[in-house]
């Protein structure tokens, strides 16, 4: 089946294009921005303690401003609650004091949590934009119990990533009229371009206060037509003679483990299968000021929190699993492009690894490289995916630059390779994001790979023989407003290309995508804080002209009181796989709702044609995941969820799955806390539907234990237990492996 691509590519072009000149002419205010306010930073050299009470005589002399104006849900009106915040420095740290009241201070929600994990609490915190580029920022918060939560802001705002862990010291106390907190945040934790003379950063300090709806409180308005944050966000002057410092971070660790399994399943008995005891050292250093060089020999790279739950059946492509290993998350944000070309978890066990990373004025630099003991690779199609390991080591290296080319706009260059006997994947490319006014981005990227697998492999999975080359790329436009937003992107992507230390699941396909939506605001006394209508026409072939996918869709999106968030999505698909064309309709919707601040439900259910991709047929499925977070008391939190996938086709049903976790915290105090995580998967299917052999049932149960001690990000106890048990058809769940794990880690600040 032909169908022709580029006219109906320039016809959404020249509709996007239309639609983007009249909406200008429509919604156009024709207001100038305003200048941004610089407040100026006072050196102040008091000795103070962190405890959370703003005592010292220090606290008197230090820049004051009050946050209290609302920007969300309310648009630039008077906050429920006013903040005062307290900003000064000596040489070696900034040092942030919060007086947050609250009329209602007994509707203060705070619950004890792991770092990163507060999100959801009342909140205080800084945005620091240390370069001063109004695209990334390093940002800080602290809920009333003291709990630490930082991330690293880039595309001006829009992007969060709370992977990045600094190491800084906090403390809150709850008063009778709210709560008050102190940061003291050392300039050996954060990057910036270091200078004898006064520097200028972006700074905006924010107040989270959630009670029926989730207020958004700081110390100026905001404008909705500018999508960008940092661009908005005032100024502070000060720093005078600082330096991030050139400061030497050892982090020895001492990791044990021991795996038992049954020698023959289900009947034998459990043997011990490893057992090992490693010692293993990181560091952090950093060199030319900030710049910095983080090194691991022999070390525990393996996880600590559990892979998120994923049903495998019935998928076309490649599973997506989040990275959670501390030495790749680090920085990972000046290594994020339009395309993934990047993917850490493709690393799988390294024994030891490098990394660069920093910025130098307007230069962004990346650097990755590590010996893996896997080489896991995916062997992506226009219609699916495959995928195996290599039995043999290999070399991962990954060179990122990016440069600063205008006040939120960025070029780059990305070099990936992965080596070994007989086998490579190099990869290069260009991107950027160009930012035309406040409301217009570009971005793009284009890369070019060449590709050689062991010819054994290469003839296992139908792939070419000796070496061979590909390219790729991606061009979107995004326009956003108050009130609309409209985007337009284009994609290829030919069969030959290739990304093996990326996430490429995909290739040999152009697709293209058009879309907007309108958008209403909410004002005092409506039930709605905000509604948006969209709709979207997107279409992919191979490059052979075939269609792949044809597709529209349209819906809204609302969000109401009590963090209510309702989306409701329809629309209308026509999709080819292996030379069988499909019509489908689809209707989803997903609910969550936090009625008070220790219970929140989310739901998503989805009704939907769908194909059988094992037996290449129509079909219908149901899915389904409802999900609850309860906390009990400060310290108690249960957390339960479900998903249940159902495919029909003519006969009956095919499948049905079900995957439930549980997982209880507990958590001792701010540092301290037990964790257990239970998953069970059950899958049943229709023999007499199936055209080839299969399990008519098969059962997974995995179990895990952990005992966690944090004294910061890097000084870390963990005792933990793991387990498997399988069960299919006549046979009943079985323990197959069990794991018991220990690691001990400690930061020496040198």
């Amino acid at each position: 089946m032909k169908f022709k691509f580029f006219p109906a590519l320039i016809l959404n072009i020249l509709f996007i294009t239309i639609m983007f000149v009249f909406s200008n002419l429509l919604f156009a205010s024709g207001k100038a921005e305003e200048a941004k306010k610089t407040y100026r930073l006072p050196e102040i050299e008091d000795k103070i303690k962190i405890d959370g009470a703003l005592s010292e005589e220090a606290w008197t002399k230090a820049l004051k401003v009050v946050a209290d104006i609302e920007i969300m849900p309310g648009e630039n009106i008077e906050a429920p609650a006013r903040t005062e915040c307290f900003f000064f420095y000596d040489r070696h740290n900034l040092y942030i004091g919060f007086i947050a009241h609250d009329p209602e201070s007994d509707k203060i929600r705070a619950f004890y949590n792991d770092r990163d994990n507060c999100w959801q609490d009342d909140l205080v915190g800084i945005m620091l934009d240390t370069f001063n580029d109004e695209n990334r920022a390093f940002t800080f918060f602290v809920n009333p119990l003291g709990i630490q939560g930082d991330e690293i802001m880039s595309l001006g705002g829009q992007q969060e990533d709370a992977s990045w862990d600094a190491i800084w010291n906090s403390a809150a106390r709850m008063t009778g009229s709210g709560y008050e907190v102190e940061m003291a945040i050392p300039f050996s934790s954060l990057q910036f371009q270091p200078s004898e003379n006064e520097q200028t950063w972006g700074f905006l300090p924010i107040r989270i206060m959630p009670r029926s709806r989730r207020y958004q409180i700081t110390i100026m308005p905001f404008n909705r037509n500018n999508p960008c944050t940092l661009c908005q966000a005032p100024k502070i002057t000060g720093f005078k003679g600082i330096s991030p410092g050139r400061n030497l971070e050892l982090d020895p660790t001492l990791t044990a483990a021991r795996t038992d399994a049954r020698e023959t399943f289900p009947t034998g008995g459990m043997k011990k299968l490893d057992s090992r005891a490693d010692f293993g050292i990181s560091g952090r250093w950093y060199f030319n000021n900030n710049m910095n060089l983080s090194a691991a020999v022999n070390p525990d790279f393996s996880q600590v929190e559990a892979d998120v739950a994923q049903l495998d059946i019935n998928k076309q492509f490649a599973l997506y699993y989040p990275e959670k290993r501390p030495f790749f998350l680090e920085g990972r944000d000046f290594f994020e492009t339009p395309v993934e070309a990047f993917y850490s978890r493709s690393i799988a066990d390294p024994d030891w690894g490098v990394k660069v990373s920093g910025k130098a004025g307007k230069n962004v630099i990346g650097i990755v490289s590590a010996q893996d003991t896997m080489t896991n690779l995916i062997f992506p199609g226009a219609e699916g995916s495959d995928s195996t390991t290599l039995g043999q080591r290999s070399y991962a290296n990954v060179f990122r630059f990016r440069r600063d080319i205008a006040k939120g706009s960025t070029v780059g260059l990305l070099v990936a390779d992965r080596e070994g006997d007989s086998y490579h994947n190099r990869v290069a490319g260009l991107d950027g994001l160009i930012r035309f006014t406040r409301s217009d981005t570009l971005t793009f990227q284009f890369l070019g790979s060449n590709t050689a697998y062991p010819e054994d492999i290469a003839e296992s999975f139908n792939q070419k023989k000796g070496s061979f080359s590909g390219y790729g790329g991606t061009i979107g436009f995004s326009h956003n407003k108050r009130s609309y937003y409209l985007n337009a992107e284009y994609e290829f992507v030919d069969p030959d290309a290739r990304a093996d230390l990326g996430f490429v699941p995909q290739v040999g396909y152009r697709r293209f995508e058009v879309g907007g939506g309108l958008t209403r605001w909410g004002k005092q006394g409506d039930f709605f804080n905000r509604i948006t209508v969209f709709s979207n026409f997107d279409q992919s072939a191979d490059y052979d002209g075939n269609l792949l996918e044809r597709e529209w869709e349209a819906g809204v999106d609302l969000e109401g009181p009590l963090w209510s968030y309702f989306n409701w999505d329809i629309g209308t698909r026509k999709k080819v796989y292996l030379g069988h064309s499909f019509n489908q309709l689809f209707n989803q919707f997903y609910f969550s709702h936090k009625p008070a601040g220790n219970l929140s439900l989310n739901t998503w259910v989805s009704f939907r044609d769908e194909i059988d991709y094992e037996n290449i047929r129509p079909g219908h499925a149901f899915e389904v995941e409802p999900e609850i977070s309860i906390r009990l008391g400060k310290h108690l939190e249960l957390g339960l969820s479900h998903m249940l996938s159902r495919l029909g086709v003519d006969g009956g049903r095919l499948f049905l799955a079900n995957l439930s976790q549980t997982r209880l915290l507990y958590h001792f105090n701010s540092r301290t806390f037990f964790r257990a995580i239970l998953q069970y998967r059950n899958v049943n299917k229709n023999l007499d539907l199936y055209n080839f052999p299969v399990d008519e049932n098969s059962k997974k149960l995995f179990s895990q234990f952990l005992f966690s001690y944090k004294l910061n990000p890097r000084t870390v106890l963990f005792l933990g237990y793991s387990d498997n048990y399988f069960g299919y058809n006549g046979v009943s769940l079985t323990q197959s492996d069990r794991t018991f794990f220990f690691k001990v880690g400690y930061a020496w600040n040198i």
